[in-house]
């Protein structure tokens, strides 16, 4: 649908997407990473993970430690990543500080 209050300008208004938000501890080789995913509230973390089309993950409010010595290398409000990296996902929880 395109709409727009601007004349001859023609913009795409995409319908809202109700998502929800879970809190997750990932763990790489190398990082415990805190943060923020979005997910669709019919769907289990699990089946995003391994049936969704996409090689990346987006997380928003991000946290990123040295998994060796917990710590802080950076924080950001968003990154995405490579889901082959991903060694394991908490949904909800934190994990003991290093």
């Amino acid at each position: 649908m395109f709409h727009s209050s601007f004349p001859g300008v023609a913009v795409m208004v995409f319908p809202m997407i109700k998502k929800d938000t879970v809190d997750v501890v990932i763990r790489t080789s190398s990082e415990k990473i805190e943060g923020i995913i979005y997910k669709l509230p019919e769907v289990r973390l699990l089946d995003m993970l391994n049936k969704t089309a996409g090689d990346f993950l987006a997380v928003s409010n991000v946290r990123v430690y040295n998994i060796e010595t917990g710590k802080l290398l950076f924080e950001t409000e968003f990154l995405v990543i490579n889901k082959s990296h991903i060694v394991h996902i908490i949904g909800g929880y934190s994990l003991p500080e290093v």
